[in-house]
Protein backbone atom coordinates (compact mmCIF):
# COMPACT_ATOMS: atom_id res chain seq x y z
CA UNK A 1 0.00 0.00 0.00
CA UNK A 2 0.95 3.08 -0.70
CA UNK A 3 1.67 6.36 1.36
CA UNK A 4 -0.74 8.54 -0.25
CA UNK A 5 -3.37 4.99 0.40
CA UNK A 6 -2.25 5.11 4.21
CA UNK A 7 -3.25 8.64 4.40
CA UNK A 8 -6.53 8.01 2.55
CA UNK A 9 -7.61 5.33 4.67
CA UNK A 10 -7.95 7.20 7.41
CA UNK A 11 -11.41 9.33 7.41
CA UNK A 12 -10.01 11.76 9.89
CA UNK A 13 -6.87 12.89 7.93
CA UNK A 14 -8.76 12.70 4.77
CA UNK A 15 -11.20 15.18 5.87
CA UNK A 16 -8.76 16.96 6.52
CA UNK A 17 -6.70 17.04 3.08
CA UNK A 18 -10.14 18.05 1.53
CA UNK A 19 -10.48 20.81 4.23
CA UNK A 20 -7.02 22.22 3.42
CA UNK A 21 -7.26 21.65 -0.32
CA UNK A 22 -4.94 19.07 -0.73
CA UNK A 23 -6.81 16.15 -1.55
CA UNK A 24 -7.24 15.37 -5.24
CA UNK A 25 -9.64 12.94 -7.78
CA UNK A 26 -6.77 13.26 -10.26
CA UNK A 27 -4.01 10.85 -10.56
CA UNK A 28 -0.24 11.57 -10.75
CA UNK A 29 0.34 8.40 -12.77
CA UNK A 30 1.60 9.74 -16.36
CA UNK A 31 -0.99 9.31 -19.24
CA UNK A 32 -3.87 7.89 -17.08
CA UNK A 33 -6.73 10.39 -18.92
CA UNK A 34 -8.42 10.64 -22.27
CA UNK A 35 -6.66 12.34 -24.61
CA UNK A 36 -9.09 14.60 -26.26
CA UNK A 37 -6.52 16.75 -27.36
CA UNK A 38 -3.27 15.43 -29.78
CA UNK A 39 0.18 15.72 -27.70
CA UNK A 40 3.41 15.06 -28.38
CA UNK A 41 6.26 14.17 -25.70
CA UNK A 42 9.39 16.24 -27.08
CA UNK A 43 10.99 20.04 -27.48
CA UNK A 44 7.72 22.50 -27.66
CA UNK A 45 7.09 23.29 -31.37
CA UNK A 46 5.10 26.14 -32.86
CA UNK A 47 1.97 24.08 -34.10
CA UNK A 48 -1.24 23.14 -32.72
CA UNK A 49 0.24 19.48 -30.63
CA UNK A 50 0.25 20.03 -26.76
CA UNK A 51 3.96 19.36 -25.64
CA UNK A 52 5.58 18.05 -22.88
CA UNK A 53 9.14 17.22 -21.89
CA UNK A 54 7.80 14.25 -20.33
CA UNK A 55 4.93 11.82 -20.40
CA UNK A 56 2.31 14.09 -18.74
CA UNK A 57 -0.28 13.65 -15.43
CA UNK A 58 -3.76 14.33 -16.13
CA UNK A 59 -4.05 18.18 -14.87
CA UNK A 60 -0.72 19.07 -16.17
CA UNK A 61 -2.44 17.89 -19.42
CA UNK A 62 -6.24 19.55 -19.14
CA UNK A 63 -4.23 23.10 -17.97
CA UNK A 64 -2.05 22.85 -20.76
CA UNK A 65 -4.81 23.07 -23.22
CA UNK A 66 -6.10 25.49 -22.04
CA UNK A 67 -2.57 27.41 -22.08
CA UNK A 68 -1.98 26.60 -25.43
CA UNK A 69 -5.80 28.18 -26.75
CA UNK A 70 -4.32 31.65 -24.82
CA UNK A 71 -1.67 31.81 -27.25
CA UNK A 72 -3.89 32.13 -29.87
CA UNK A 73 -6.47 35.11 -30.63
CA UNK A 74 -9.50 35.55 -32.78
CA UNK A 75 -10.04 32.57 -35.27
CA UNK A 76 -7.12 31.45 -34.64
CA UNK A 77 -8.62 29.93 -31.34
CA UNK A 78 -11.33 28.32 -33.72
CA UNK A 79 -8.85 26.56 -36.00
CA UNK A 80 -6.82 25.03 -33.14
CA UNK A 81 -9.69 23.36 -31.57
CA UNK A 82 -11.24 22.39 -35.01
CA UNK A 83 -7.76 20.67 -35.76
CA UNK A 84 -8.04 18.24 -31.90
CA UNK A 85 -11.88 18.23 -32.34
CA UNK A 86 -11.53 16.56 -36.37
CA UNK A 87 -9.05 14.03 -35.07
CA UNK A 88 -10.91 12.81 -31.98
CA UNK A 89 -13.25 10.08 -33.17
CA UNK A 90 -16.59 10.54 -30.54
CA UNK A 91 -17.39 14.17 -31.68
CA UNK A 92 -20.10 14.73 -29.37
CA UNK A 93 -17.85 13.52 -26.25
CA UNK A 94 -15.10 15.93 -27.39
CA UNK A 95 -17.31 18.66 -26.99
CA UNK A 96 -18.94 17.83 -23.98
CA UNK A 97 -15.69 17.37 -22.64
CA UNK A 98 -14.99 20.84 -23.44
CA UNK A 99 -18.00 22.40 -22.25
CA UNK A 100 -17.62 21.52 -18.64
CA UNK A 101 -13.96 22.26 -18.68
CA UNK A 102 -14.41 25.99 -20.04
CA UNK A 103 -17.69 25.95 -18.02
CA UNK A 104 -15.34 25.60 -14.81
CA UNK A 105 -12.97 28.13 -15.95
CA UNK A 106 -14.99 30.82 -16.73
CA UNK A 107 -16.41 30.88 -13.25
CA UNK A 108 -13.09 32.00 -12.21
CA UNK A 109 -12.57 34.66 -15.11
CA UNK A 110 -15.47 35.20 -16.48
CA UNK A 111 -14.92 37.75 -18.76
CA UNK A 112 -11.26 35.84 -20.33
CA UNK A 113 -11.77 36.27 -24.05
CA UNK A 114 -10.33 32.95 -25.29
CA UNK A 115 -12.69 31.01 -23.07
CA UNK A 116 -16.02 33.00 -24.21
CA UNK A 117 -14.57 32.59 -27.80
CA UNK A 118 -14.18 28.76 -27.18
CA UNK A 119 -17.52 28.83 -25.58
CA UNK A 120 -19.47 30.18 -28.34
CA UNK A 121 -17.25 27.00 -30.76
CA UNK A 122 -18.76 24.65 -28.43
CA UNK A 123 -22.33 25.69 -28.55
CA UNK A 124 -21.84 26.02 -32.67
CA UNK A 125 -20.37 22.65 -33.23
CA UNK A 126 -23.04 21.29 -30.81
CA UNK A 127 -26.05 22.85 -32.57
CA UNK A 128 -24.34 21.39 -35.75
CA UNK A 129 -24.15 17.71 -34.69
CA UNK A 130 -27.92 17.90 -32.84
CA UNK A 131 -28.82 18.64 -36.88
CA UNK A 132 -26.86 16.61 -38.29
CA UNK A 133 -28.50 13.42 -36.36
CA UNK A 134 -32.01 14.93 -36.54
CA UNK A 135 -30.99 14.65 -40.39
CA UNK A 136 -30.24 11.43 -40.45
CA UNK A 137 -33.05 10.52 -38.28
CA UNK A 138 -35.33 12.09 -40.62
CA UNK A 139 -33.60 9.50 -43.68
CA UNK A 140 -33.75 6.54 -41.42
CA UNK A 141 -37.62 7.29 -40.90
CA UNK A 142 -38.29 7.94 -44.17
CA UNK A 143 -36.29 4.91 -45.51
CA UNK A 144 -38.43 2.91 -43.60
CA UNK A 145 -41.96 4.25 -43.88
CA UNK A 146 -40.84 4.01 -48.13
CA UNK A 147 -40.46 0.36 -47.12
CA UNK A 148 -43.87 0.09 -45.41
CA UNK A 149 -45.74 2.24 -48.22
CA UNK A 150 -43.79 -0.22 -50.46
CA UNK A 151 -44.64 -3.68 -49.06
CA UNK A 152 -46.55 -5.39 -51.16
CA UNK A 153 -50.39 -6.76 -50.54
CA UNK A 154 -49.31 -10.21 -49.83
CA UNK A 155 -46.67 -9.09 -47.46
CA UNK A 156 -46.92 -11.51 -44.66
CA UNK A 157 -47.88 -9.69 -40.72
CA UNK A 158 -44.09 -10.74 -40.03
CA UNK A 159 -42.79 -9.04 -42.67
CA UNK A 160 -45.03 -5.46 -41.65
CA UNK A 161 -44.21 -6.26 -38.12
CA UNK A 162 -40.31 -6.14 -38.91
CA UNK A 163 -41.10 -2.34 -40.65
CA UNK A 164 -42.92 -1.48 -37.74
CA UNK A 165 -40.93 -2.71 -35.31
CA UNK A 166 -37.30 -1.34 -37.04
CA UNK A 167 -39.56 2.13 -37.17
CA UNK A 168 -40.12 2.35 -32.97
CA UNK A 169 -36.47 1.26 -32.46
CA UNK A 170 -35.10 4.32 -34.02
CA UNK A 171 -37.52 6.66 -32.41
CA UNK A 172 -36.84 5.21 -29.35
CA UNK A 173 -33.03 5.32 -30.14
CA UNK A 174 -33.31 9.14 -30.60
CA UNK A 175 -35.40 9.93 -27.82
CA UNK A 176 -32.77 8.09 -25.31
CA UNK A 177 -30.36 10.66 -26.98
CA UNK A 178 -32.37 13.57 -26.41
CA UNK A 179 -33.14 12.59 -22.65
CA UNK A 180 -29.49 12.06 -21.86
CA UNK A 181 -28.36 15.44 -23.13
CA UNK A 182 -31.43 17.09 -21.07
CA UNK A 183 -29.63 15.05 -18.16
CA UNK A 184 -25.98 16.32 -18.60
CA UNK A 185 -27.54 19.81 -19.34
CA UNK A 186 -29.34 19.90 -16.06
CA UNK A 187 -25.83 18.75 -14.36
CA UNK A 188 -24.38 21.06 -16.37
CA UNK A 189 -26.57 23.92 -15.28
CA UNK A 190 -27.27 22.91 -11.16
CA UNK A 191 -23.51 22.91 -10.96
CA UNK A 192 -24.10 26.70 -10.42
CA UNK A 193 -27.13 26.96 -8.41
CA UNK A 194 -28.51 25.70 -5.11
CA UNK A 195 -30.33 22.19 -5.54
CA UNK A 196 -32.83 21.44 -2.64
CA UNK A 197 -32.16 18.98 -0.19
CA UNK A 198 -36.04 17.70 0.58
CA UNK A 199 -36.10 14.22 2.58
CA UNK A 200 -39.20 12.85 3.64
CA UNK A 201 -39.80 11.57 7.03
CA UNK A 202 -41.03 8.35 5.50
CA UNK A 203 -40.13 7.11 1.96
CA UNK A 204 -43.20 5.12 2.27
CA UNK A 205 -44.95 8.76 1.11
CA UNK A 206 -42.94 9.19 -1.93
CA UNK A 207 -46.03 7.19 -4.07
CA UNK A 208 -48.09 9.31 -2.29
CA UNK A 209 -45.89 12.71 -3.11
CA UNK A 210 -46.10 11.96 -6.74
CA UNK A 211 -49.33 11.50 -6.74
CA UNK A 212 -49.91 15.07 -4.61
CA UNK A 213 -47.95 17.02 -7.46
CA UNK A 214 -49.97 15.16 -10.31
CA UNK A 215 -53.51 16.16 -8.28
CA UNK A 216 -51.67 19.85 -8.44
CA UNK A 217 -50.93 19.44 -12.36
CA UNK A 218 -54.30 19.24 -12.89
CA UNK A 219 -55.87 21.84 -10.62
CA UNK A 220 -58.75 24.10 -12.18
CA UNK A 221 -61.19 26.20 -11.99
CA UNK A 222 -65.33 25.13 -11.16
CA UNK A 223 -67.36 24.36 -13.78
CA UNK A 224 -69.93 27.39 -12.63
CA UNK A 225 -67.50 30.02 -12.91
CA UNK A 226 -67.89 32.53 -15.50
CA UNK A 227 -64.30 31.52 -17.15
CA UNK A 228 -62.71 27.97 -16.64
CA UNK A 229 -59.09 27.91 -16.58
CA UNK A 230 -56.26 25.54 -15.51
CA UNK A 231 -54.03 26.37 -12.27
CA UNK A 232 -50.92 26.29 -14.31
CA UNK A 233 -50.70 27.51 -18.15
CA UNK A 234 -48.21 24.84 -18.50
CA UNK A 235 -46.96 21.96 -15.62
CA UNK A 236 -45.71 19.04 -17.64
CA UNK A 237 -44.46 15.60 -16.49
CA UNK A 238 -41.00 16.56 -17.06
CA UNK A 239 -41.08 19.71 -15.14
CA UNK A 240 -42.17 17.31 -12.02
CA UNK A 241 -39.28 15.06 -12.79
CA UNK A 242 -37.25 17.98 -12.95
CA UNK A 243 -38.40 18.96 -9.61
CA UNK A 244 -37.96 15.71 -8.03
CA UNK A 245 -34.55 15.03 -9.26
CA UNK A 246 -33.51 18.63 -7.66
CA UNK A 247 -35.10 19.19 -4.80
CA UNK A 248 -36.06 15.55 -2.89
CA UNK A 249 -33.01 13.58 -1.85
CA UNK A 250 -35.40 10.25 -2.06
CA UNK A 251 -35.21 10.55 -6.11
CA UNK A 252 -32.45 12.60 -6.67
CA UNK A 253 -30.50 8.93 -8.13
CA UNK A 254 -33.10 8.79 -10.13
CA UNK A 255 -32.50 9.75 -14.56
CA UNK A 256 -35.01 11.96 -15.75
CA UNK A 257 -36.63 9.31 -18.02
CA UNK A 258 -36.85 6.94 -15.00
CA UNK A 259 -39.01 9.59 -12.96
CA UNK A 260 -41.30 10.15 -16.15
CA UNK A 261 -42.01 6.61 -16.13
CA UNK A 262 -43.26 6.63 -12.41
CA UNK A 263 -44.43 9.66 -12.72
CA UNK A 264 -46.77 7.67 -15.43
CA UNK A 265 -47.25 4.71 -13.14
CA UNK A 266 -48.72 6.63 -10.56
CA UNK A 267 -50.89 9.08 -12.60
CA UNK A 268 -52.31 5.41 -13.96
CA UNK A 269 -53.03 4.10 -9.72
CA UNK A 270 -55.31 7.30 -9.51
CA UNK A 271 -58.68 6.82 -9.06
CA UNK A 272 -60.87 9.85 -9.93
CA UNK A 273 -63.80 7.90 -7.83
CA UNK A 274 -61.17 7.49 -4.65
CA UNK A 275 -63.22 9.19 -1.87
CA UNK A 276 -59.99 10.52 -1.05
CA UNK A 277 -58.70 11.48 -4.16
CA UNK A 278 -62.16 13.13 -4.59
CA UNK A 279 -62.09 15.19 -1.36
CA UNK A 280 -58.28 16.46 -2.07
CA UNK A 281 -59.13 17.73 -5.54
CA UNK A 282 -62.42 19.55 -4.01
CA UNK A 283 -60.04 20.95 -1.36
CA UNK A 284 -57.74 22.09 -3.81
CA UNK A 285 -59.96 23.52 -6.36
CA UNK A 286 -61.67 25.68 -3.45
CA UNK A 287 -58.32 26.90 -1.77
CA UNK A 288 -57.46 28.23 -5.72
CA UNK A 289 -60.66 29.51 -6.26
Amino acid sequence: MSLKQKLFSNIVLRSMFATFGSRSAYSKTPGSFVPYFQYKVGPYQSDQYLYFPKEPFAVLYKNEIFNKLHEYSGYDIIRYLEFHYSAFPDRMDFLRFLNYEIFERLKKRPKDAGLLSAQAWVSEKMQEVKKAEQEQLRQDVAEVVQGIVNTPPTATPQEIEHYVSDLVEKFNGHMERVTTEMEHGIKHLTGAFVRGSIELNNRNHEEKLMQLFILLQDVKSPSQAAKTEQLFKQFTDSDLAVILHLHFGAFKDNKINTLQHKIGDQTQRIKASNPKVRKLNEALQEFFY
